[in-house]
């Protein structure tokens, strides 16, 4: 340094010198300070004025390393070989009072009227050494968390994703080059991103929502919850860039379409049972009706002609007797076949449906066999259409059917030759199955009664049974989700048509 311009009285160098943040500190070639400013004041808690001509291994330098620190200086000025001289040293100073903290120091020798001065720039490196302690502790948790996390600088390029991040997304290695944050959203979802996250991050610093993100490798939907928020410098509060953490939430959604679909089906399931509990009650009013007409009847046929054969027994008369009798067997038996028929009819409301894919034209099959034994010599020409498989209890819809080709030869073997057809269709969203007959028919002004418990449109002396095998066919049916009916021509036969879901 030219001599026109002595650093000690320099103003310029001495207005640097004080403005300095880093602690300036020099000393002579005997170790004794000769220069300290406000900044190492402020570091060490000494002042300037006490500092002066006092050694610097006592002040500053922790003992453990005050005899290495003056070895390397007498080294230097004896040598003038560097070792440490003019390299930035990360190490540790002792403040006043003991405290010992990091810092980094560059020592520059100065030669300067035939002695060799050092000046010695230190900077405290407490606060960065903390918050390299935070971030290294923010990373530790961020890889160890099993959310997505990652960071962004303003422009959305992404710097940072931890593994739980890379492995739900598919990256694998390095992150590629340009990549963003908007890249990993799902072109579906890019509008949600763009629309109304990224605004709301920009106005209010911070959105979170669900969203779908995208594998990189094989294209999968990933249903993720986001938050996406800015990121600030501690010390200004500028934004430099922005952070998400993702929280995978696929068995969540999972879950909860299960938990949809089971409310789904028990809401069916009360649905289904609320309308066999209104079915039941109407049948059950039917069966009032019918216990107050049709079970009485045979119940006053026999204390009737009880009466009856109790006198004609008192006079001996074998004749009337008998005839009593008979009669009153006739009603024991009307009677026994509408009980056990009302049975049969209350069995069908408790017994639980069990679909399973059915076959109908097997069903039909199985049924012309089983039906045979009781035609006699009778023709019957059957004509039997293209069937679907359709899901329902294959041994309540064999009831059905069997209920119906019983019917249809029943009111139709007056003919010389019964003509049985059974045929499907496809309407929309269900199968509808027809039964035709070539019978007696019925006034289609009376098709609403047909399916109610004991109701007959023909006298029981032309054609047999008790009127349940019809209300036991509409039961099942409601129950598998369909409904039946009857069209008819007097004396030109019937169609039951009955639906299946399809």
């Amino acid at each position: 340094m030219p001599a026109s311009l002595p650093l000690a009285t320099t103003a310029i160098a001495q207005a640097m010198l004080q403005a300095s943040l880093d602690g300036i500190v020099a000393i002579d070639q005997d170790n004794l300070v000769v220069e300290w400013n406000s900044a190492a004041e402020r570091m060490f808690g000494f002042p300037r004025a006490e500092v002066l001509g006092q050694p610097l291994s006592t002040l500053i330098i922790p003992p453990a390393y005050r005899t290495a620190h003056e070895h390397g200086m007498k080294r230097y000025v004896a040598t003038r070989v560097p070792h440490l001289v003019n390299h930035r040293v990360q190490t540790v100073a002792q403040r006043r009072g003991g405290e010992i903290f990091p810092c980094e120091i560059v020592f520059h020798p100065l030669d300067f009227e035939g002695r060799t001065y050092f000046a010695a720039y230190i900077r405290d490196l407490t606060e960065q050494r903390r918050i390299d302690q935070e971030r290294d502790q923010l990373a530790q948790v961020a890889e160890a968390s099993t959310d997505f996390i990652a960071f962004s600088d303003l422009d959305n390029r992404l710097l940072y994703i931890n593994t739980a991040g890379r492995r739900l997304v598919g990256y694998e290695g390095r992150i590629p080059e340009q990549a963003t944050l908007a890249d990993l959203v799902h072109p579906e979802d890019q509008d949600l991103l763009i629309q109304q996250a990224w605004p709301a991050v920009r106005a209010t610093g911070h959105w979170q929502g669900e969203m779908r993100l995208l594998h990189q490798g094989t294209g999968e939907a990933i249903d993720v919850h986001r938050t996406i928020f800015t990121v600030r410098d501690p010390a200004t509060g500028a934004p430099v860039g922005f952070a998400t953490v993702t929280r995978d939430i696929r068995e969540i959604k999972r879950a909860e379409r299960e938990r949809q679909a089971w409310q789904a089906s028990l809401e069916a399931q009360v649905a289904e049972r609320t309308r066999e509990l209104t079915d039941l009650n109407a049948e059950l009013d039917a069966f009032s009706s019918s216990v107050s007409h049709d079970l009485r009847t045979p119940i006053r046929h026999i204390s009737g002609f009880a009466g009856l054969l109790r006198r004609a027994l008192a006079q001996d008369d074998h004749e009337k007797s008998a005839a009593y009798l008979q009669v009153i067997e006739q009603a024991a038996g009307q009677m026994d076949a509408l009980v056990e028929s009302l049975l049969t009819l209350a069995r069908q409301a408790r017994e639980p449906l069990r679909r399973s894919p059915v076959n109908l034209a097997r069903v039909i099959t199985r049924l012309q066999a089983e039906l045979q034994p009781d035609l006699g010599g009778r023709q019957v020409h059957w004509t039997v259409g293209t069937l679907p498989v359709v899901q329902g209890d294959e041994t309540l819809l064999h009831q059905v059917l069997s209920n119906l080709l019983q019917n249809a030869l029943k009111y139709s073997r007056q003919r010389p030759v019964s003509t049985i057809g059974i045929q499907a269709r496809l309407q929309e969203t269900e199968w509808v199955i027809e039964v035709r007959d070539n019978g007696v028919g019925f006034d289609p002004q009376d098709a609403g009664k047909l399916f109610g418990v004991f109701q007959r449109l023909h006298p029981a002396s032309e054609f047999e049974g008790v009127g349940v095998g019809l209300a036991t066919a509409q039961r099942i049916v409601t129950r598998h989700g369909g409904r039946i009916w009857a069209t008819a021509v007097p004396g030109e036969g019937a169609t039951f048509s009955f639906t299946l879901p399809a």
